[in-house]
């Protein structure tokens, strides 16, 4: 990534915002625990669950389960940015589609495969226990062990947790198309305008304002199914963050400021998240239409806040790049579409065992960050397979 410092638009790709690449790798590196989690939370389902549950873990599950994928989406949206100011509008689309694609495609027909197989057959949802047999069957889109489970169409194909990579390819093909008339001669003075003059207070506020409305016409009606072509609240939501973060990194101006209000920032997605709390375990301001809106205000300013807190806190923390972050930036895609995977059968191999509500999580999240390492290791050693996992030559 580049960084954008206090230079014309055209000059933002000239340095690195180092202060994103550790973000990225952390809140990618949170999804391991994240969804380790999700096997001992109770009350939330999930494709596989453990016997030892806790009702507490959702409380701590709740805090970045408000900004997580946000922050990823908007880190997403800032390399996009740089990415189209760097490089030619076609070089940009033959790069970016396959980058995406191939392992979106090559984790659908294979990565996600032994999810399905242990939800399938630990929920009694189909009887197959000859793992291979049943990946045939899954392959086949005819196949009559699937008949009654269709997910696209009348296919029984699912992208599970990369369901990120096609929602991500879909907003940078957007802004792709947009671009060059974004970037038009004629709109110059209004972008060098909002890129100068626009107060942080905007920024602040706006994206918080635009959330709740969106919230409001679309949540209920439209709750997260992470079916593409029916998702309309989550477009809503991780489109508008993606836009964020491709606008916020060419206003350096704003950009450069996030760091000195790092501990206001803190303190309000502090309290936010208080009351969140506090709604989550049965709290309430009342019955009225003037409570829900309240309500709904701070549920969607918590996630917002806690997005500025966590990059105002990088600005100030990470200045410099070192072989640890170089590594971790080159096999954090593939650490991401083997992690769940890797969570789900390691889990089905060891819940059974009863090794104790320390012992196991303890044990699942040794070995699927071993394994993330290891096979990361493997693949980018092989020929054509590092594309099929997002490993980039050079990175």
């Amino acid at each position: 990534m580049t960084q954008a410092v206090n230079l014309p638009l055209h000059e933002i790709t000239r340095k690195r915002l180092i202060e994103l690449d550790w973000l990225r790798v952390m809140v990618f590196g949170l999804l391991i625990f994240y969804h380790v989690g999700m096997l001992y939370v109770e009350g939330w389902g999930w494709h596989y669950k453990s016997t030892y549950t806790s009702k507490f873990l959702t409380n701590i599950m709740l805090w970045s389960n408000q900004w997580r994928m946000s922050l990823l989406f908007m880190i997403s949206g800032a390399a996009v940015s740089f990415l189209l100011a760097s490089q030619s509008w076609w070089q940009f689309i033959v790069k970016r589609v396959p980058i995406l694609l191939l392992p979106l495609l090559f984790g659908m027909l294979v990565v996600v495969v032994p999810q399905v197989y242990v939800e399938a057959n630990s929920k009694g949802i189909i009887n197959c226990p000859n793992y291979w047999h049943f990946w045939y069957a899954y392959l086949d889109q005819n196949s009559p062990e699937f008949a009654d489970h269709k997910t696209l169409g009348s296919m029984h194909l699912t992208w599970n947790h990369l369901w990120f990579l096609l929602y991500l390819l879909a907003y940078s093909l957007i802004v792709w198309a947009a671009y060059p008339l974004l970037m038009s001669s004629r709109l110059m003075p209004l972008r060098n305008a909002f890129a100068k003059q626009t107060p942080m207070s905007v920024v602040i506020v706006l994206p918080i304002m635009i959330s709740y409305f969106l919230g409001l016409w679309l949540d209920e009606k439209n709750p997260v199914t992470h079916n593409f072509v029916q998702d309309w609240f989550n477009h809503a939501r991780s489109l508008l963050v993606f836009l964020i973060g491709f606008v916020l990194v060419r206003m350096p101006l704003v950009w450069n400021r996030f760091a000195g209000l790092r501990w206001h920032f803190l303190v309000t997605a502090a309290i936010t998240f208080s009351y969140i709390l506090f709604s989550f375990n049965g709290g309430s301001l009342g019955d009225g239409g003037i409570a829900k809106s309240i309500n709904r205000l701070f549920w969607t300013a918590n996630g917002w806040f806690w997005m500025l807190t966590l990059i105002a806190w990088a600005q100030h923390c990470f200045h410099n790049s070192n072989p640890i972050l170089r590594y971790l930036n080159r096999g954090v895609y593939c650490f991401y579409i083997v992690h769940q995977t890797l969570i789900i059968a390691i889990a089905y191999f060891l819940v059974p065992k009863t090794l104790g509500g320390f012992w196991e999580p303890m044990l699942i999240i040794l070995m699927v960050i071993s394994g993330c390492i290891l096979m990361f290791e493997i693949i980018k050693r092989l020929p054509v397979l590092p594309i099929f996992f997002g490993i980039q030559k050079g990175r």
